[in-house]
């Protein structure tokens, strides 16, 4: 392997691997808003890509408004939970109990985000039965990321439009196209995207998304499973191994705090993610391959390796790029719990149109 692979990222349906036969000749979305081109043909080229993103993103209404309550509600509880955990750690004792729950969750959180509403729901790196489906999808939704309905369709646009105009959550370009950076352009794709009114188009970015049963499930019941996460989960494990008198600083650590940070970690890939670090492939996206998050993430941080291959089990390129959530995808396939794993030549040139 050379030190730089180089290739282009395909954003056709072939190349996000979205599952929707209708984006195979979707237009790209183009940086910066809505530049001045010459020539009539280029023209009437940029004019249907801007078509193409403005019919991606629907702006307003409920829906905009039920997911900006829907984060509040989330911001509250997990953003207010972890600074009284902080207090907590600092006035009270706390002991192996509380931060060995604290470590279970959160990996669990990160692999069941990775595994199930990533590389499972979103980019089909492998099939599973409908059990394991179930499982998955519960699993994923104590990460408390958000529906699992709309984090499928929101990271297919994100292939799509990869910081250009259209893209959900870029550092570079806001929600109406046009261009951002600095601080404001980290705040956009970090967290602050998700208080906006610009919502996926269902209709482009929901097939095989709405109406699939597990999917539509997860999404009524996710607030069972924030509750599971939050408190429940976290309680039963500082009563079963430190008594009663564990159980509050367990729900403060294990819980609230540990859904906070695994919330930062995850964010910080789409925003620090697409600004700082290397990259394997050349792109149209900025993509990178960050270590920090790369290891925080158990390997959700190698992101230009998964720009590059979408629909890869694992992101891993070269040795040092760990990836936890590839070996256990490679591991549920040798028990037979999932089969059809995808495994594209990593060190090739990604497809391009």
């Amino acid at each position: 392997m050379t030190d730089r692979l180089i290739g282009d990222i395909a954003y056709s349906a072939q190349g996000m691997d979205s599952g929707v036969e209708a984006l195979d000749t979707m237009p790209l979305g183009f940086p910066g808003g809505e530049p001045a081109v010459a020539g009539s043909g280029r023209e009437s080229r940029m004019a249907s890509r801007r078509e193409a993103w403005r019919a991606a993103v629907r702006y307003g209404g409920e829906d905009a408004a039920d997911r900006r309550r829907e984060h509040l509600i989330y911001a509250g509880i997990k953003q207010g939970g972890a600074l009284a955990a902080v207090a907590y750690v600092l006035f009270m004792p706390t002991g192996w109990v509380e931060w060995s729950g604290f470590a279970f969750f959160y990996v669990l959180n990160i692999l069941a985000m990775s595994i199930g509403y990533h590389r499972y729901f979103t980019h089909k790196a492998f099939e599973t039965s409908t059990p394991m489906r179930y499982i998955l999808g519960a699993l994923a939704q104590c990460g408390v990321y958000g529906s699992l309905k709309r984090w499928c369709a929101d990271h297919r646009r994100h292939h799509a439009y990869a910081d250009r105009a259209g893209d959900i959550h870029s550092p570079y370009v806001d929600d109406y196209g046009q261009g951002i950076s600095g601080r404001a352009g980290l705040k956009h794709a970090h967290l602050a995207w998700a208080y906006g009114d610009a919502m996926t188009n269902l209709d482009i970015y929901g097939k095989g998304i709405v109406g699939d049963p597990v999917i539509e499930w997860c999404h009524r019941t996710r607030w069972h499973w924030f509750a599971v996460s939050a408190v429940i989960a976290p309680a039963v494990w500082g009563l079963a191994f430190g008594g009663p008198k564990a159980v509050l600083g367990t729900v403060m650590v294990a819980g609230f705090l540990r859904l906070a940070l695994a919330l930062h970690a995850i964010a910080a890939v789409n925003s620090f993610g697409h600004r700082y670090g290397y990259q394997n492939f050349t792109s149209e996206d900025q993509a990178r391959n960050n270590p920090v998050l790369g290891f925080l993430t158990l390997g959700e941080g190698w992101h230009n390796n998964h720009h590059a291959h979408p629909r890869g089990h694992s992101t891993q390129v070269r040795w040092y790029e760990i990836d936890v959530s590839g070996w256990i995808i490679s591991g549920l396939e040798k028990l037979g719990l999932v089969w059809d794993v995808q495994r594209p030549n990593m060190h090739a040139r990604p497809h391009h149109r």
